[in-house]
């Protein structure tokens, strides 16, 4: 009985050990099957490729600026005395040599007639030396003396007529009045503001241009400006002048000129601008931005060679929002992973796929 105990015993512990290396087999090779996909799936990784194209990126050399008048100026007094009549106030368009402020003139006007009648008594006291002189009744040292004092005089009368003239101050320049700085009754002296002239007919725009981008420059070449205040609404302009030193930026100054005009597109100095200089474009090599690993400062990509992917070091420059140009490190006939390249590295296999 003992016998036959011990046998089933046995029995029982053979077949569970039989289960049991049943069970560890089976999971094997299940583990070895999945492990053999997993390394297929990843000895071939799947990619999408393209040839690069030769084309043109439409390049510009995009800086800002603030718009200026072409003629600013402050007018300033040559006269003194009290402010009679202002002629124009701020917002008014003046015309050179038109009249702005008057001040009183009445003591000057005064200093005029007496500079003329001097200047006339000295001219008849010539006249009357002279015939004298003639008849040797004077010496000629009392001529001499007196054509002294007839260019004496003269001078006086262009003085005084001058000062009689400041009492109308006038504009130097064609525009528009700024600024206003005095007031009726007030009294001005030489070298007192009276007011700021502007003249906005014509704008310029200083700007700031990149080495790497100056000689692609030229007096005359046409400009576009955008003002962020006018939304939409592109005017046009030309380089009036390049600098010719770079300041400590290594960067050189251009001026743009442009024509302002009147009506709703009127604009008024102080706005700011962005300058847009298109330049001339090459055709190139040109990729997808989606072909690009690595950052745009140190880009790379990869292409195919037979079955395998090889990654390539390249140098760029312009770019726009598809497209950045290759200068080199790609050949035309080069197929380059634009997708699937991040699970990419050099000399794995990959599978082409559409």
């Amino acid at each position: 009985m003992k016998t036959v105990k011990q046998i089933s015993v046995a029995l029982i512990i053979l077949v569970i050990v039989g289960l049991a290396a049943y069970k560890l087999n089976s999971n094997k090779e299940k583990i070895r099957t999945t492990t053999e996909l997993a390394s297929q799936t990843i000895s071939e990784i799947p990619v999408k490729i393209v040839s690069p194209k030769t084309g043109t990126i439409s390049k510009q050399i995009s800086t800002t600026g603030t718009v200026s008048a072409t003629e600013e100026l402050m007018v300033l007094s040559e006269t003194q005395g009290k402010v009679k009549k202002i002629h124009k106030n701020v917002g008014d368009r003046v015309q050179k040599n038109e009249v702005i402020v008057e001040v009183d003139d009445e003591t000057i006007a005064a200093n005029v007639l007496v500079a003329e009648a001097n200047f006339e008594q000295q001219t008849k006291d010539i006249e009357r030396l002279q015939r004298l002189e003639q008849g040797n009744a004077i010496p000629k040292h009392d001529l001499e003396q007196a054509r002294i004092g007839l260019k004496k005089a003269e001078a006086d009368l262009i003085t005084a007529r001058k000062a009689l003239r400041d009492t109308k101050i006038k504009a130097p320049i064609s525009g528009i009045v700024n600024k206003r700085l005095v007031e009726n009754g007030q009294f001005v002296a030489g070298g007192m503001p009276i007011c700021e002239i502007v003249n906005t007919s014509k704008l310029k725009i200083w700007v700031k241009v990149p080495e790497k981008d100056i000689f692609k420059l030229a007096k005359g070449q046409v400009v576009n400006v955008a003002i962020p205040s006018l939304p939409g609404k592109t005017f046009t302009g030309k380089i009036n002048s390049i600098g010719e030193k770079a300041d400590n930026a290594m960067k050189f100054d251009a001026e743009v000129v442009m024509d302002n005009r009147d009506g709703d597109q009127h604009l008024k100095a102080g706005l700011f601008s962005e300058v847009l200089i298109p330049v001339e474009a090459s055709e190139t090599i040109l990729i997808e931005k989606t072909a690009i690993t690595g950052s745009m400062k140190n880009p790379s990509v990869f292409v195919i060679e037979g079955d395998k992917a090889v990654k390539k070091e390249i140098i760029i420059n312009e770019s726009d929002e598809k497209f950045v140009e290759v200068i080199s490190g790609l050949n035309k006939e080069d197929l380059v992973v634009v997708s699937g390249q991040l699970n990419l590295n050099d000399g794995d296999r990959v599978k082409i796929i559409q």
